[in-house]
């Protein structure tokens, strides 16, 4: 393993790359895995007591056998929520809102079914925020004479663990307003979602500041670029990154914070190794305990763990890889603030002989194990879709695969 110090400049300025990511799509798409090896293999640079045997768990599946498109956990508790969507004969769509247990892997409640004649409406869980309050997007699409319009609805589960829609979650100007992604965030009633304001007509994405249980809004912030987003609930920011695009060692990507009070951006460079550069930024994942974000990148199959208050930072390169092994490079990033772990999906692996694995790191670099035996391939998925959460006071952890209409249960 390799890693490097970086003493970085952040400059106090909102100087973002304009970035937009693809917007979620409403058309359900099945994606088949190939067969797994289970199993996994300790890698580990330090010791730590593990509360279960260490690999793949339950596979869940959908009750409609549907798509899954969006799921969270309770960090704090044993229930879940996913959505599916499942393609219909006559070219219609039904979706639904389900939850589960965390611990059987079992389908507890159909909470709300939706079928559209036309398959523009679809029910999508944008995430759990704090005190087990679920937000679910009822998107809704038309087009009229070639042009695509959202006039979606939100609504609020509180608790999930209660098994049913009790409000609305309702944001000003929702019309053509795309919900991009709810930053995880468990520890606090306000949380922060990137969203397109507008979104067939400009290219600006917003920050919306909401205490989601109540129903109210804080702030709104116009950003000019968003990726995957995270919380730092102890400086009260947004953390989001921009990518070096692949343009070379002279062009690094940045860590971007935004103040959710004032608005205010500051910024540091990132790593940039490897021959064509990092690339873009496929994930990143903050513990606001230590005030400390990682981040893995499409081009060198490496993640980074950079302190948030001076951008200092190390880098390992991921186990058997190269800085030029792109296909091999990590994407979404899951931290386990209790035991100072960040858990790194790797959706074609390079610690098995197939599949997918995760890479289980401390927050100074250290490879404490791989867990292989999973399948999510599918590295186009976008961040709102892939996913991988974890409960860290259980080590149970739920991720997509190893098919399209299912999630899977590891211990870590």
């Amino acid at each position: 393993m390799k890693k490097q110090s970086q003493v970085t400049d952040p400059v106090f300025a909102n100087r973002s790359q304009t970035t937009r990511p693809a917007l979620p799509s409403i058309t359900v798409f099945v994606v088949v895995f190939v067969s797994v090896i289970l199993g996994a293999q300790s890698a580990s640079a330090q010791t730590y007591t593990a509360l279960n045997k260490v690999g793949v768990g339950k596979v869940l599946s959908s009750a409609y056998g549907g798509q899954i498109f969006g799921f969270d956990i309770n960090e704090n508790g044993t229930d879940g929520i996913i959505t599916e969507a499942l393609s219909l004969s006559n070219g219609g769509l039904k979706s639904a809102v389900e939850t589960f247990d965390l611990k059987t892997g079992k389908i507890t409640k159909i909470v709300k079914t939706l079928v559209s004649p036309t398959a523009g409406e679809e029910l999508f869980a944008d995430g759990i925020a704090g005190n087990d309050v679920a937000l679910i997007d009822e998107q809704r699409a038309t087009i009229k004479n070639g042009h695509v319009s959202r006039d979606d609805l939100f609504f609020v589960m509180n608790p999930v663990s209660g098994g049913k829609i009790t409000g609305p979650w309702t944001p000003p100007n929702p019309k053509n307003l795309v919900f991009w992604q709810l930053a995880p965030n468990q520890t606090t009633d306000i949380q922060v979602a990137g969203v397109f304001r507008d979104a067939f007509s400009s290219d600006v994405p917003w920050l919306y500041v909401s205490n989601i249980a109540t129903n109210t809004f804080l702030n709104f912030i116009r950003v000019k670029g968003v990726s995957t987003l995270a919380q730092d609930t102890t400086t009260n920011e947004a953390v989001t990154a921009i990518g070096s695009g692949g343009t070379g060692n002279g062009d690094a990507g940045k860590v971007v914070l935004v103040n959710l009070t004032t608005g205010k951006t500051r910024e540091f460079k990132q790593f940039n190794n490897g021959g064509a550069g990092a690339g873009y930024v496929n994930g990143l994942a903050v513990d606001s305990n230590t005030g400390i974000v990682c981040v893995t990148t499409n081009l060198n199959s490496q993640v980074a763990f950079y302190t948030l208050s001076n951008g200092t930072g190390v880098w390992a390169q991921l186990p058997n890889t190269e800085d030029g092994d792109e296909v091999n490079s990590g994407y979404v990033v899951a931290n386990d603030p209790l035991h100072r772990l960040f858990l790194v999906t790797q959706p074609y692996t390079s610690t098995g002989s197939s599949g997918s694995s995760i890479d289980v790191y401390d927050e100074t670099g250290n490879l404490i194990e791989n867990i292989n035996g999973f399948n999510f391939e599918n590295a186009n998925y976008p961040a709102n879709v892939l996913k991988i959460v974890v409960n860290p006071s259980l080590r149970i952890g739920w991720v997509n695969g190893p098919n399209g209409n299912q999630i899977q249960q590891f211990f870590y």
